[in-house]
């Protein structure tokens, strides 16, 4: 093991410690913590009154306007900028030394180019940060590469975030999996990663343009799951691409794009996607547990059948799936202005206005509280061009997205 993981072993303890009224609860996740009566960072500048921030413009996937609106402007200049090393422990150290006023007038932390390393993404994997951040801040602290998206890479092996809150890292690149657990306020955008997992408990977590997956695996791209009576509440997603995992021939896993699972007992939900385009993995595109609370599409694709391998084809040894667009129970499903390609199975459809569906759905199947399925034959026989075509960008490769993605 390398030294520096011992040193961040010793610094992730003194930030642990700090949480010791938190962590007594087993079903609380991090409380706002006391601000610093003093702060070790430079007073802020004065915010230049111009900024180069477009207005959010919809589509289909990541088109590099899906923004959140309180967060400095990557290509601005915030109230405060930072330029931390290419390590977690010096990343943290910035963060620690801020105090609220800081945060409030707005924070850039830019990482010098270079490879962060990690300790696995397993739920109880080594975090790479923990307890970093106040869940009590006015808004959130900006980490990016110094040198534009994929400038800075995590670890192949993944990469974990514990108890982590107020904390937006935009730019990121990787191969491996990055996993949060019980984080508040954690947004994670403009970046490329292998697959993702949100698990024990999660509050005001949010997504923009992300991409994922695209692989040969039996894990799912996306797991959601709360444990015991954490809350796992409002999570959002904004303009990503989830792609799928592909399990091997004769693999029993249990294989889909984007899992909410409610293995726990606390708040589960709700759940909410814009512009979004998931491609259905071996078993189904979205599987929605019945403890979900709600899970809202607006403006989405969700593509099961063949249409997954028409992107991402498969290959020799690879499990020949006609995956479904939906799967689970959840209760409360509502749709508008989508387009669904793959069977829907026994999901509690509420609400689904101007969207179409590959086939003509059974009666039970038509949402129950207001609107109707249209039906679009020929989107389950789309060819890869007219998937792509319905979106902004040809590919999901390394040097389109950083065209979309520059600052």
């Amino acid at each position: 093991m390398p030294p520096d993981i011992n040193r961040r072993s010793l610094f992730r303890g003194s930030l642990i410690l700090a949480t010791a009224g938190v962590l007594a609860s087993c079903s609380a996740l991090p409380a706002p913590r006391p601000t610093p009566s003093h702060t070790a960072v430079p007073t802020p500048a004065p915010v230049p009154s111009a900024s180069r921030r477009p207005a959010t413009t919809r589509s289909y996937g990541p088109n590099g306007t899906h923004y959140p609106e309180d967060l400095p402007w990557l290509g601005d200049t915030a109230a405060l900028e930072l330029v931390a090393e290419c390590d977690w422990i010096d990343i943290a150290r910035k963060v620690e030394a801020l105090d609220a006023p800081a945060v409030a007038a707005g924070v850039i932390i830019r990482v010098k180019p270079g490879t962060l390393p990690g300790g696995g993404a397993g739920s109880s994997a080594r975090p790479v940060l923990a307890g970093v951040g106040n869940a009590g801040w006015a808004r959130n602290v900006l980490i990016c590469p110094l040198e534009g998206f994929g400038s800075v890479t995590t670890a192949a092996g993944g990469i974990r975030f514990d108890q982590c809150a107020r904390l937006s890292f935009f730019g990121f690149q990787s191969a491996g999996t990055v996993t949060m657990t019980r984080c508040v306020g954690l947004q994670l955008g403009w970046s490329r990663f292998d697959g993702m997992n949100i698990t024990r408990g999660a509050r005001d977590i949010a997504l923009y343009e992300l991409v994922l997956g695209f692989r040969q695996s039996a894990d799912d791209t996306a797991g959601i799951r709360p444990t015991e009576a954490f809350e796992m509440t409002n999570f959002t997603r904004h303009g990503c691409v989830f792609g799928p995992s592909v399990k091997p021939d004769g693999s029993d896993a249990h294989c889909d794009t984007i899992q909410l699972e409610g293995t726990g007992t606390g708040p589960f939900g709700p759940f909410l996607s814009v512009d979004c385009v998931d491609y259905g993995s071996s078993n189904a595109a979205e599987l929605l547990h019945t403890r979900l609370v709600l899970a809202d599409y607006q403006h989405c694709m969700i593509l099961g059948g063949q249409l997954p391998w028409r992107v991402f084809p498969l290959r020799s040894g690879d499990y020949e799936g006609d995956p479904n667009a939906f799967a689970g129970g959840c209760q409360d499903v509502r749709l508008t202005d989508c387009v669904v390609v793959g069977a829907i199975g026994r999901m509690g459809f509420t609400q689904v206005h101007s969207s179409t569906l590959s086939y003509n759905p059974v009666s039970e199947q038509q949402p129950r509280d207001s609107g109707s399925w249209d039906v679009d034959g020929n989107s389950r026989d789309w060819s890869r061009d007219e998937i792509m075509a319905r979106q902004s960008i040809p590919d999901y490769e390394i040097d389109t997205l950083r065209s979309i993605w520059a600052w």
